[in-house]
């Protein structure tokens, strides 16, 4: 959930209707991307292998 809050946060702040500093867009950008990373990270889940020895019996 925090890697969609980072991703949201950034995503707003690029999109502002207004001039910001292109120090606050690099930092929003980089918020935007870490976010996507960390949402793409905590959907890779890993299991803990109770599911393939089910598989085998």
């Amino acid at each position: 959930m925090a890697g969609l809050i980072i991703a949201a946060v950034g995503t707003t702040v690029l999109a502002a209707p207004i001039a910001l500093p292109a120090v606050a867009v690099t930092i929003a950008s980089y918020l935007a991307t870490a976010g996507a990373v960390a949402t793409a990270v905590s959907q890779a889940a890993i299991s803990d292998g109770s599911e393939c020895e089910e598989e085998e019996k």
